[in-house]
């Protein structure tokens, strides 16, 4: 389920309090729920549509455990074997079976050429927010500008203003970008692309929610197929967003663990530790009744031929 499914009854569980707050305690529930060690809350799956290869997996993506490619296992090759002798180099090409670990990246896709960037903004109290670009110009040159002291400062800034956009005048086209700085919005903020000559739009490099300072997404490249399957391990358990994603399904078992972490703020240990034992109850009650049914083992007669000879066999598990 996703935190806005819960947030009502939360609200009821917390009382009057903030929504920040909230996500606070819904993070310290499920952090309890993970560390009584029934399950384990980070670990998720994902499906993706894949564009030349190259994938920018989302920012709670945190260690790649598994990949299946257009629906066939392949075996993941971290960033040091592109070193090894028997290894791709930097070479674009992956051999099917194969997935490799590309790093951590700052858009979910590159410009393609030398290019211009805008900010669009979606909410109005965001005009003026700071977003900071640092990377290199087509000549492979460090990009610098002035800043407000009148001394060149690393990257330069993209102008956030709400229902127009517009590059920054003083910025030089940039062709590879290596880190993004960003302010606390109120509402997500799409970084484009733009042709520095006619200012038409290229492409969508970047979108990033209010929360994310300093985004930053694994990437991985994998045979050109239509599409990829993860398993991950999120980076952390903490909710920052109405939409966050929880891997919780039981929505009782939740509200108890969150009520027991309410209690115990107040001090009431006792109450707390009956709602946790509870809460835990109905969560190991839930995985046994989803638990498909196993192999039954395999039953081997041998006969003792003394013994069969009087109608007596004995029995193996």
């Amino acid at each position: 389920m996703v935190v806005n499914d819960i947030l009502d009854e939360a609200k009821d569980v917390l009382g009057k309090c903030s929504t920040s707050y909230i996500f606070k305690r819904i993070t310290d529930a499920v952090r309890l729920a993970n560390n009584l060690g029934k399950f384990d809350a980070a670990i998720g799956n994902m499906d993706i549509c894949v564009c030349d290869g190259c994938v920018t997996l989302p920012y709670d993506v945190g260690t790649i455990l598994g990949t299946d490619n257009g629906g066939a296992p392949s075996l993941i090759r971290d960033q040091w074997f592109q070193y090894h002798v028997n290894g791709p180099g930097v070479q674009k090409y992956v051999p099917w079976g194969y997935t490799d670990e590309l790093g951590s990246v700052t858009t979910f896709k590159d410009p393609s050429e030398p290019v211009k960037l805008i900010a669009e903004v979606e909410n109005a109290l965001d005009s003026n927010k700071l977003i900071r670009v640092f990377g290199w110009d087509e000549n492979g040159k460090r990009i610098y500008t002035l800043g407000s002291g009148g001394i060149l400062e690393d990257g330069f800034i993209v102008p956030t203003v709400y229902g127009f956009v517009v590059p920054n005048p003083d910025a030089p086209d940039i062709a590879r970008i290596d880190r993004i700085q960003k302010e606390v919005t109120n509402g997500f903020v799409k970084l484009i692309a733009v042709d520095s000559a006619t200012l038409e739009t290229h492409t969508m490099i970047g979108y990033y929610q209010p929360w994310e300072t300093n985004p930053s997404y694994r990437r991985i490249r994998v045979p050109n197929r239509n599409w990829v399957r993860i398993k991950y391990r999120k980076k952390d358990l903490e909710v920052k967003g109405a939409q966050d994603w929880i891997n919780i399904d039981n929505r009782e078992a939740l509200l108890l663990l969150l009520r027991a972490v309410k209690l115990r703020l107040d001090n009431q240990f006792e109450l707390a530790r009956t709602a946790e034992t509870e809460g835990m109850r109905l969560l190991s009650n839930e995985a046994e009744a989803l638990r498909p049914p196993g192999l039954n083992a395999p039953q081997i007669i041998m006969p003792d031929w003394d013994a069969f000879n009087n109608g007596i066999e004995r029995l193996y598990y």
